[in-house]
């Protein structure tokens, strides 16, 4: 082959791509730098299989090139997941220019690919994917005096880039520990493989789905005892005008693993952070945020070293309880997402509710949410099959959210039998009590089918009661009816707001308004504790901490005993409720009549 077009290239890539699918859990096994998690061949696969999938060959070719273009963005994942789009998007905008390639050029397009590949990482390190990528191009470079044959230039590369592959257990310590060579530059030579062969037909998978793999088949996730500096592995994505190597500098002191890729106003940022709603504040503020995924590698941990249960609890972000209440009880989370203004936030991990109001504030439309997409709550559950015997996960209410339906949909992708997944009928603190209630007794010894048991004689003993200082943002998100809205406008009235035995929103009692909202909702929790007998409940405020005190004083005084806790509300939750809202969650002795005291 003298000469490349933009068909062959098309075939070439899928070929590449094609093997290092087939190769994914063996990628996965040897997977220990730059964090030994496991997942290099996932996120490697994931990227190939949307370009596989989404860049099928079309009557244009450029068209064909945007399209892989766009699916390497999107598709990317983890370090070598980035490095590889980058890689790849630039040998696409090469190809662009010009309708086919003799092997000079060809030459020139690997260069120009390497180079934008690691221009892409923030520090790179000998001994990784960008060490073989370049020996790949010195070694090409020199074997191409007296050919002019793409074909043959590639497989004279392949003996001196295995070699090079091998020597990557010398250039990195950790790699010499564990005896190994870099995942991501052993998936870069079975894409190169691919390159050559240009096998047109997918080989069979290798092996079982890594999602059923035992943590014995995967030797290298995390080591017992590692330190992890940084919490959550985090990616972004975004469209700028700003030039991405501006980033380096800001985000260099929030943590490391830093790779960034562009391409046509798009960047997208893998970083490892404790804060990545610093991160993603940094990204709003230069353009439009489309996508984030942030995976907290601690929680990821423990579940493999440290878990309490054989039982993972997985809730949403509408479960309001206090972040060292997650961490103490183990819960993975499932974040909402919300769109402020033109962005869109994974609702308390790149949004904080401290940040939120003022957002809220100074916005003239309603904040729109939406669920978890299907295929991050599959990964969850795969990945928790993996560490546990069984998944419970609680959601809020259905009839609130679609959250619950595609928690359904994504156990009966995984497996049905071993996920239970739960409408909670209520939200905020209210289904944070059933959480806590689950996970007291995951830490007891209950069984998968005593916890699904309980869990339906503790729902209807839920209830919440919500002060809100204004139908505003209710309306604006369709939480109540226009009506509702304005009687109470026109009576200058303010909402005690509660959820019905059907997980619907409700205006709480026959006498909807009181003009002191507070008083009354008070007057309804002492009449709630003598029909029905307050076992526990929690206080909550949509950023009005100083409310707090009283409100404390006052359930004290009415059920002799102090809040189990005290936190925000999620913002998804005071999207809806407002700056200044305070609510009162409870779990009772008996049945809830919700609405008919």
């Amino acid at each position: 082959m003298e000469v490349l077009n933009h068909r062959t290239f098309y075939d070439m890539i899928i070929s590449g791509a094609q093997e290092i699918i087939y190769h994914q859990n063996e990628l996965n096994a040897i997977n220990v730098f730059p964090v030994a998690d496991g997942d290099t061949g996932n996120n490697l696969a994931h990227l190939m299989g949307m370009i596989t999938r989404d860049c099928m060959w079309g009557d244009s070719s450029k068209d064909t090139l945007e399209r892989i273009k766009l699916a390497c963005m999107r598709g990317s994942r983890g370090n070598s997941g980035m490095i590889f789009s980058q890689f790849i998007i630039t040998m696409c905008n090469f190809l662009l220019l010009y309708p086919e390639v003799k092997y000079k050029q060809f030459l020139e397009m690997c260069e120009l690919s390497v180079q934008s590949a690691i221009k892409s990482v923030a520090a790179p390190q000998e001994g990784t994917v960008l060490t073989v990528m370049k020996t790949w191009v010195r070694v090409m470079k020199e074997a191409s005096r007296g050919t002019e044959s793409i074909q043959q230039v590639l497989k004279q590369s392949l003996a001196e880039v295995n070699t090079a592959l091998e020597h990557t257990k010398n250039q990195l310590e950790v790699l010499r520990v564990h005896n190994v060579v870099d995942a991501g530059a052993k998936g870069f030579v079975h894409f190169l493989k691919g390159l050559i062969e240009v096998r047109l037909q997918p080989k069979p998978f290798n092996g079982s789905s890594s999602a059923n793999l035992t943590l014995e088949e995967k030797p290298h996730v995390f080591a017992e005892h590692e330190e992890i500096p940084f919490r959550y592995c985090s990616e972004f994505l975004f469209e700028t005008a700003t030039d991405p190597e501006a980033l380096k500098g800001q985000l260099s002191d929030l943590g490391d693993s830093l790779v960034i890729v562009s391409d046509n106003g798009l960047a997208k940022v893998h970083l490892h952070t404790n804060d990545p709603a610093r991160a993603a504040r940094i990204f709003s503020d230069m353009g439009k945020l489309v996508y984030q995924k942030v995976e907290d590698m601690h929680r990821q941990y423990q579940g493999i070293y440290q878990r309490k249960s054989s039982i993972a609890l997985v809730v949403d972000s509408a479960c309001d309880l206090p972040q060292e209440w997650m961490d103490a009880y183990q819960i993975h989370m499932l974040p909402l997402q919300l769109q402020v203004g033109k962005s869109t936030f994974l609702d308390k991990v790149t949004l904080q509710p401290d940040v939120f109001y003022t957002m809220l504030e100074e916005s003239t439309e309603q904040p729109k949410s939406s669920q978890p997409n299907l295929l991050s709550v599959e990964q969850l559950y795969q990945q928790l099959l993996q560490q546990y015997e069984s998944v419970v996960s609680i959601h809020l209410s259905k009839e609130l959210s679609g959250t619950y339906n595609v928690c359904c949909m994504a156990a009966e992708q995984i497996d049905s039998a071993r996920i239970h997944v739960v409408n909670s009928r209520t939200l905020s603190g209210a289904y944070g009590l059933l959480a806590c209630r689950i996970a007291e007794a995951l830490e007891t010894g209950s069984s998968f089918s005593e916890i699904k048991h309980a869990i339906k004689g503790w729902i209807p003993k839920s209830e919440i009661l919500v002060s809100v200082p204004t139908l505003k943002y209710m309306l604006r998100g369709g939480r109540v009816s226009p009506l509702q809205g304005k009687i109470a406008r026109w009576l200058s009235m303010k909402p005690i707001v509660s959820i019905d035995h059907e997980g619907k929103s409700l205006l709480y009692g026959k006498t909807f308004f009181s003009k002191s909202s507070q008083g009354k909702m008070f007057q309804l929790l002492k009449r709630i504790h003598l029909k029905h007998g307050i076992a526990q409940y929690a206080l909550l405020h949509a950023g009005n901490p100083e409310s707090m005190k009283q409100c404390e004083l006052e359930m004290i005084n009415i059920t002799g005993s102090r809040p189990l806790y005290i936190t925000n509300v999620s913002p998804v939750i005071g999207a809806n409720a407002g700056k200044g809202a305070i609510s009162v969650a409870m779990l009772l002795n008996e049945n809830n009549t919700r609405g008919g005291v």
